[in-house]
């Protein structure tokens, strides 16, 4: 432990804001479809298509942001190993509830031994996986129902010779504020519109605007067991509004 308050202070409590992204990319557009007089396609249309199929614009905005997480577990004290990020790479499923649900194994979270690849538990953990960390009691593959299975339970004898159960916690994981890399989040809007004059003075802007215009589901940040899943969306779904608007 440093001894210097500064870097005790920093050794205690630096940390990264995982409120900021690693990267944050942003876009805008705004263009003329090739419809109507003169265009690409409609090139000879007359008045009245030309009045329906042509003036039309298209603007868009979206981003696409790398997002920082914890690692969540951090009261776990055995078998450290080192942090794996998975990604896509393992679609799992998680039977755990009765009901498997569809995700990834973003990262190498503790996963007890005896739901690994069984029915009832999660299906799809390669073979390689090892957890970053375990509990001191973790449950074997075999099961059982050992009250200090999952736990961080250690057996103190004390001076009289009697022995204290207390759970193990020195307020230092070696993984505390410690962050990996989680799933990116991507958003795309879009607007359609055009203004017709029906007027020297007066004219209608028809507007169709898209929030989330290819409905992507955006995957969640991955919970302790290292598993994003698939059963909510990180997203809203596709919205659409229509709007008119009348100039004079």
């Amino acid at each position: 432990m440093p001894i210097d308050p500064n870097k005790l202070n920093r050794f205690l409590n630096y940390q990264r804001d995982i409120s900021i992204p690693k990267h944050h990319m942003q876009w805008n557009f705004i263009v003329d479809l090739p419809f109507g007089k003169g265009k690409l396609i409609g090139r000879n249309a007359g008045r009245l298509l030309n009045a329906a199929i042509g003036g039309w614009q298209l603007s868009g905005i979206g981003s696409m942001v790398s997002n920082y997480d914890t690692i969540p577990v951090t009261t776990n004290w055995a078998n450290f190993a080192p942090l794996q990020v998975y990604g896509k790479k393992y679609p799992i499923q998680n039977c755990t509830s009765g009901t498997c649900i569809a995700g990834y194994l973003w990262y190498n979270g503790y996963i007890p031994a005896n739901l690994i690849n069984k029915p009832n538990g999660i299906m799809g953990v390669p073979a390689n996986y090892v957890p970053l960390e375990t509990p001191l009691y973790p449950t074997p593959a075999g099961g059982g129902s050992n009250p200090n299975y999952e736990t961080n339970n250690v057996f103190i004898t004390l001076k009289n010779g009697s022995v204290v159960q207390t759970p193990l916690n020195t307020n230092l994981n070696p993984y505390r504020n410690q962050y990996f890399l989680g799933p990116f989040a991507y958003s795309q809007s879009a607007t359609l519109f055009k203004a017709f004059n029906i007027t020297e003075q007066v004219r209608l802007r028809f507007e169709s605007d898209f929030f989330n215009v290819f409905n992507a589901q955006g995957l969640n940040q991955p919970l302790a067991n290292g598993i994003s899943s698939l059963q909510t969306s990180a997203k809203a779904a596709r919205q659409i509004q229509l709007t008119l608007r009348l100039f004079w």
